[in-house]
């Protein structure tokens, strides 16, 4: 139960934020701004559990925000006059944002996505009054900004909650972790544990890189977070070199048990050192290794090569572990250093983001259609919904039961705001009165949105809320305008339903295997030399994919879909050694070596 209970600090957050929705409504009531509700439904959308969260979606809420209004307002008036175009530049508009969005997995893509349908909400409302468009784009980012600007400066008096400090610490238990894994793995550990330890700590690194995203934007930490991405990249490799090691030791122990047991002071020394303090350095622990190694390969035979290959791994997992420590020590003493260039994420289907700018595309053209066709006056409202709920989901794996739980959420919003408008604003005169019956609804909404289990589904009751009620200066609700944008809202968000079913809706097993056969892909590739110069990206993006699979391998067994984890991704690591070993070999051993490779 404590998982879906508020606690205080979810009413904190609550509070903290009701208040910056007040604000905003307040300045938005005295200032004239004609749709207060716009700035106070920005509160609670841009509101975050941390400073770096808030101050991203902040960020490009706005941005997204005037580049939409730009469209808007470039689009409405040239093309007024020819619905067809006006609906086919809408749908490519906000169908290419979505594309592009899933293109940059960083807080960046949420200005895209604001762009996409920013557009949508200004520009089809104004059709009918073309020459007011620039008027309500210059109101749309007002509202935006001044909602921003509430959030953000309460957020940072009450809740200064960086994530920085939150990142640096999960990191070093997470690294922590990692080489305890590796160790258990050298001293024949149980496979099964094992091997979910590893989906977990790939699960939990993926959560790291989010996190890293959201502190990027605060100022504390930035000297030492330079040098994360390098941490991640290197610490992610061990289990990588840990699963190898311990296949070696399983042959060993069946083929030449005796070899084995020689060998089990260096494992012990090996993982001891690991586990051990991070200021000690390897020392002669390397040579004795190769020494090792160099007298494994002198035996010969097949045993000889499974000791030599097993202590090439230690050597390497010992030298891969004392990089992780060196760069832990320039985190933690926040050394300049160069920023690591960002790159697009191994795991970005491109069949997947393709389609996910379709269903947008195709979702809008047909409300649009509709809306034409049949002359019907919601039909603007349920254009921009659809665009907004292919927006918005477009980052899952399915998109569509994501979209028919904000769709339910949105027929409780129309029910609560109806009551509202109907029951209980009439008999409501000030603004403190309105705060008072406002914050009966909000304040617990709040809190519920401040429990990860029940945010997705409070949030289309909190969003839409408001949006609903528009609350203006003067009361002035209409029961056949209520019911007409409640319907066209949810006519909006079924349609994207539909289409997102009928387009862009994959199960886990087919994104599973999608992953695998990108990584299949580009084992063919390296083994047919057709990789670039530099293989570390392409290893780089075969770890990526290994995190996403064991993000997803809780919702479909890798037994029954026939994977066994890691193997390509090991079999690509044996590649890159063969190819980097090639220039130091014989004429003898070059071209067996090469045919091979």
């Amino acid at each position: 139960m404590g998982d879906w209970l508020p606690g205080r600090q979810a009413w904190v957050f609550s509070l903290v934020t009701f208040a910056a929705a007040a604000l905003a409504l307040y300045v938005a009531f005295e200032t004239g701004l004609e749709r207060p509700y716009w700035a106070a439904t920005t509160v609670y959308i841009t509101a975050q559990g941390s400073a770096g969260a808030l101050r991203a979606k902040a960020l490009w809420r706005l941005a997204g925000t005037v580049v939409g209004a730009a469209v808007a307002v470039l689009a409405v008036p040239n093309l007024v006059g020819a619905p067809p175009l006006l609906v086919l530049a809408f749908a490519l508009w906000v169908g290419g944002c979505v594309t592009v969005s899933l293109l940059d997995p960083s807080p960046r893509g949420y200005g895209f996505i604001l762009a996409g349908y920013t557009a949508a909400i200004i520009g089809f409302p104004s059709v009918a009054t073309p020459e007011a468009i620039f008027d309500t784009a210059v109101l749309r980012v007002q509202e935006i900004g001044l909602g921003v600007a509430c959030a953000w400066a309460l957020h940072a008096i009450f809740l200064p909650r960086p994530a920085g400090p939150q990142l640096l610490r999960r990191l070093e238990a997470w690294t922590a972790e990692i080489g305890r894994l590796a160790g258990d793995a050298l001293l024949s550990g149980d496979p099964a544990t094992l091997l979910e330890d590893r989906r977990r700590l790939a699960r939990d690194g993926t959560a790291l890189d989010a996190l890293f995203q959201q502190a990027r934007y605060e100022g504390g930490s930035r000297a030492a977070l330079r040098w994360l991405p390098g941490l991640r990249e290197q610490a992610r490799s061990l289990p990588v070199l840990a699963s190898a090691a311990a296949d070696r030791i399983v042959g060993l122990r069946r083929l030449d048990p005796g070899a084995l047991a020689a060998l089990q002071p260096l494992l012990a020394e090996v993982a001891g050192w690991i586990a051990g303090p991070a200021g000690v350095p390897p020392g002669p622990l390397d040579s004795r290794l190769a020494a090792a190694e160099a007298e494994a390969a002198a035996a010969g035979g097949w045993p000889g090569l499974l000791r030599e290959g097993l202590l090439a791994r230690l050597r390497e997992l010992v030298a891969t572990w004392a990089d992780c420590r060196d760069l832990a020590g320039r985190m933690a003493a926040a050394a300049t250093g160069e920023v690591a260039e960002p790159r697009l994420p191994g795991h970005v289907d491109p069949l997947l983001v393709g389609l996910s700018g379709l269903a947008a595309a195709v979702a809008v053209a047909l409300c649009c259609s509709f809306w034409i066709l049949s002359g019907w006056a919601g039909g603007a409202t349920a254009a921009m919904m659809a665009a907004v709920g292919t927006s918005l989901f477009a980052q899952f794996d399915d998109p569509a039961p994501v979209i028919l739980r904000f769709l339910q959420g949105s027929v409780v919003a129309v029910v609560i705001a109806g009551f509202y408008l109907f029951a209980v604003l009439p008999a409501v005169d000030g603004f403190v009165p309105l705060l008072v019956v406002i914050g009966v609804l909000y304040l617990p909404l709040g809190a519920l949105l401040a429990v990860p289990a029940l945010a997705p589904r409070v949030a289309p009751v909190a969003i839409n809320g408001f949006a609903l009620i528009a609350l203006q200066s003067s009361y002035a609700a209409d029961f056949a305008s209520f019911l007409e944008g409640g319907i066209a809202l949810l006519f909006g968000f079924a349609v994207a339903l539909v289409v997102t079913r009928l387009l862009r809706s994959i199960g886990v097993s087919l994104r599973v295997s999608r992953l695998v056969q990108a990584d299949r892909r580009d084992l063919i590739r390296l083994a047919e030399g057709r990789s670039p110069a530099d293989l570390r990206p392409v290893a780089a993006a075969m770890l990526d994919r290994f995190e996403a699979l064991a993000a997803r391998l809780g919702g479909a067994d890798a037994a029954a879909l026939g994977l066994r984890e890691l193997a390509e991704l090991r079999a690509a690591f044996n590649l890159l050694r063969l190819r980097q070993a090639m220039p130091g070999l014989g004429e003898a051993a070059r071209a067996p070596v090469a045919a091979a490779v």
